[in-house]
Parts: structure tokens; sequence; C-alpha cells
């Protein structure tokens, strides 16, 4: 049994783009991709429905406009669709991450315990 026979959704995370923070340059934002993929057989799942735009849906739901620790907040960019072969396909959601100033370093007397 091939791989694609036994895993029917993949979800793959690039980070890409990467640029100086105006406001905090110890940090960098970027721009974070999720390729959901899935097998095209298992699309469906009823109810007018389909697989990879409700895993899309959940991943939106939690990372659009959240603030991740060492990351930065995600602002949601778009969603394009995205087509491997015949039998696999979905879309690819991308996000800004940027960072904010609860992510600063500290100076360097800040290290030295007193």
């Amino acid at each position: 049994m091939s791989e694609h026979e036994e895993v029917k959704s993949y979800l793959i995370f690039s980070f890409d783009n990467f640029r100086p923070n105006m406001t905090n340059p110890e940090f960098r934002d970027c721009n974070v991709f999720i390729d959901v993929l899935c097998h095209t057989d298992c699309w469906d799942i009823g109810a007018f429905r389909v697989r990879p735009l409700k895993i899309c849906g959940y991943i939106d739901g939690i990372l659009n406009k959240a603030r991740l620790s060492g990351i930065g907040t995600f602002q949601f960019n778009g969603c394009d669709e995205l087509v491997l072969d015949e039998t696999l396909s979905g879309y690819t959601l991308s996000y800004s991450a940027i960072h904010g100033t609860d992510d600063v370093l500290p100076s360097a007397h800040e290290w030295v315990k007193k």
C-alpha cells in the first residue's frame, strides 16, 4: 500500500520573506504558508462540505489575529488553490507574522544576575 493510500491529508508549514521589524529590530517579520493537501477521493465529507476547506477553517480560526510568543501576531493574507497532481490537491493559507513589543530581547545588563 502506498503512502498516499494510508495518509489522506497533509499539512506543510513554510516560513519565507523574512524582513526587519521597524519597531522591534531584534526580531524579523515573515510570511507563513500552510499547505493543506488532501487525497481527492476524500474531499467530500457530506453536507456540501469539502475536507481541505474544513481543515483551513479550523486552522484560520486558531491562527488569525493570534499572538504567538517568538513568532508574532498572525494576520491572514489569503488562500490559494494548490494542485500537486490528480490525487493530491488543496489550498495554501498565507499569513504575515508581525512581531510586536511583547517579544523584546533583554539588554545585556539584564542577563547578568545581581
